[in-house]
């Protein structure tokens, strides 16, 4: 198996396991109504430290994992994803990539623009927009927490199962290989 077939893999995997533990903790915060959202994490360690090819094609199917379980449009998270990527590998050349201070940064930013746009989407559907609005501010605020607090433990993990993989990237990748 080569390398760059491996690093998807690793860092799927990892992304995946994000989303199911995600997922618990959301059906933990069920009863106090918040939803945690970590669109930023999924996206960031790929868009920084990986070819533009892989990081697009992680973004893509992580997002197709979310919205397998997600009651909207199938397609848009991985939609979202994507754009994400995208737009992070616009900057991602004047960036030090390998931070992990770097790396929670840019996945709060993605997180948020990621959450806005989606909530947008969603606030026309929704029976009392005012209530929504301030229910998908709590949602932000508790998902920008969130990130900014398992961020630099997920990188370290990334990059760990990368290592035991026998796949981490170089630290010079082309920007659109």
């Amino acid at each position: 198996m080569s390398p760059a077939l491996r690093q998807v893999l690793v860092v799927l995997l990892c992304t995946c396991g994000l989303v199911t533990l995600t997922g618990q903790i959301n059906h933990v915060l069920a009863p106090a109504a918040l939803t945690l959202e970590v669109a930023g994490l999924l996206v960031a360690f790929a868009g920084l430290r990986l070819d533009f090819r892989r990081a697009l094609i992680i973004a893509f199917v992580t997002g197709l994992w979310v919205d397998a379980s997600a009651p909207v449009v199938f397609g848009r998270h991985a939609f979202l994803y994507a754009l994400a990527v995208c737009m992070l590998a616009r900057f991602r050349a004047r960036l030090p990539r390998e931070e992990t201070f770097v790396g929670v940064v840019a996945a709060l930013f993605i997180n948020l623009a990621v959450f806005v746009l989606a909530g947008f989407l969603d606030l026309g559907t929704l029976p009392d927009s005012s209530a929504g609005g301030l229910r998908l501010l709590a949602d932000l605020g508790a998902s920008q927490l969130f990130v900014a607090l398992i961020g630099p433990w997920f990188f370290a993990c990334q990059i760990q199962a990368l290592r035991i993989a026998g796949a981490s990237p170089t630290s010079h990748t082309r920007r659109y290989a």
